[in-house]
């Protein structure tokens, strides 16, 4: 026989079943009265501080923001200072004190246009008397940093002349097209980016500082009213030309069709090659002094001399003329006399410049010859023999000469920054080929472009 197992709780006889319920349910509503009233208490006696998204208080966030500004930690300053930017009840003064202060870290990091976009920031919740200068003078300096010249000048328009409404400087209007309008700040904003694209064939060839040197002096010379008129024109003449094509519906014509989608696919994919380069391509001083170090020996400055030259018709007229240099007549009085060359003639035979060791020497090109005999003759000595020249006979004198040496880093920082940079170059586009063939399987039959045993012409079928 099988006895249950009964779990439940006996009854007390002094107490009805009917009434335990009602009375358990008062008991644990005044227990949950007693402890929402102890609650209450302990927020009246104690207020909890606020705290921000990191879960600390505003005034420990704001210590933290500061403690990592003061050790120079802009990164994680930023994320701090915005943190505590989160919170309500911050007072616009404030407001804008601290995004100057942030946009002061994004400038020093040369985060040039987050800094920008922090110091305006700070002007839309406040324009604080004892940073209006200062946010003048770092936002030009932003602006200039990150290239935006023709932004720079409205800037400066718009800071120095305190009777323009803010932000109207440029928006006068210099032609229409319709009821569409050109302003001055298009204009120059279209000038700016047309020597940004001339300035970007340019990237491997000079450092940041040098090309925006190079902007500089674009931007200078696009400043006359002859130069701005004419890119005007040049932008009306496009947009009309543009509108008319539209009309006519030649974007639906097949040739041009294939035309514009051929070219779409060669910017973007200039473009990627662009952004790849942009995103990992980062030179420091520190680099570009290693590479230097690491490759002297392409930075020799070769042998070289600075020499005049006197050229004859023929050998024999060079001979005797050779025969009364020797016997002391002045070298530079018979190059005005007789040098078949007028341009150096008048200056004494002097060819400008230096002739380095190896490379072709004016109005002879390259001989080994002459070049030997140069350089195995003493400064203001003259070459023992007549030298064949392009057209006729040289006689030449050699009036300095410099050894070879090693230039110096400043010297050739440029050469250096543009070998290091066609190096990294090589090495992105090929490392994001070669990725992107194995992720679209790309296949190559090499076989196919060999010529048949036999068949020299590649072109020819078999």
């Amino acid at each position: 026989m099988t006895e249950e197992l009964n779990l439940s709780l006996p009854r007390r006889s002094s107490e009805p079943a009917g009434r335990r319920p009602r009375a358990m349910g008062i008991l644990l509503i005044l227990i949950l009265a007693a402890g929402l009233a102890n609650i209450a208490l302990q927020l009246i006696r104690k207020p909890v501080p606020a705290t921000t998204a990191s879960g600390l208080s505003s005034e420990n966030q704001k210590n933290l923001a500061l403690k990592l500004e003061t050790q120079g930690l802009n990164e994680p300053a930023v994320r701090a200072w915005k943190d505590y930017l989160a919170r309500p009840g911050i007072d616009s003064e404030e407001q804008a004190k601290i995004w100057y202060r942030i946009g002061r870290m994004y400038q020093q990091d040369e985060h040039f246009e987050e800094a920008l976009e922090c110091y305006y920031r700070s002007e839309s919740f406040d324009r604080l008397t004892e940073l209006a200068d200062e946010i003048g003078r770092r936002s030009r300096e932003c602006l200039e940093g990150a290239g935006r010249f023709a932004a720079l000048r409205h800037e400066l328009a718009n800071r120095v002349d305190r009777n323009r409404p803010e932000g109207s400087a440029g928006q006068e209007v210099v032609a229409q097209i319709g009821a569409e309008t050109i302003t001055q700040a298009q204009l120059d904003r279209r000038i700016e980016r047309e020597i940004d694209r001339q300035l970007e064939a340019l990237a491997g060839m000079a450092p940041p500082e040098e090309l925006n040197k190079q902007k500089k002096e674009f931007l200078k010379r696009m400043s006359g009213p002859a130069e701005r008129l004419r890119m005007l024109n040049q932008i009306v003449l496009e947009e009309v030309l543009y509108r008319r094509a539209r009309q006519l519906q030649l974007a639906e014509k097949p040739a041009v069709r294939d035309l514009l989608a051929d070219q779409e696919r060669k910017l973007l994919a200039q473009s990627l090659i662009q952004s790849e380069l942009a995103d990992k391509i980062h030179i420091t001083p520190a680099d570009l002094e290693t590479y230097y170090q690491a490759h002297k020996q392409d930075y020799l400055q070769p042998e070289r001399a600075q020499i005049s030259h006197i050229p004859l018709a023929d050998e024999p007229a060079a001979r005797e003329l050779l025969a009364q240099l020797k016997a002391g007549r002045d070298f530079a009085t018979a190059a005005r006399t007789v040098s078949l060359d007028t341009a150096t003639g008048q200056q004494g035979g002097e060819i400008p410049g230096w002739v380095a060791k190896g490379d072709p020497i004016p109005g002879i090109g390259r001989s080994p010859r002459a070049t030997a005999l140069i350089f195995a003759t003493d400064p203001n000595g003259i070459v023992p023999e007549p030298v064949a020249g392009e057209q006729g006979y040289h006689l030449l004198k050699v009036r300095r000469r410099q050894p070879q040496r090693q230039k110096g880093f400043d010297q050739v920082r440029p050469e250096v920054y543009r070998a290091l940079r066609q190096q990294k170059e090589r090495e992105i586009q090929e490392a994001l080929l070669a990725e992107l063939k194995q992720e679209y399987n790309v296949v190559i039959h090499q076989s196919k472009f060999i010529p048949l045993q036999g068949n020299t012409d590649a072109s020819a079928t078999p």
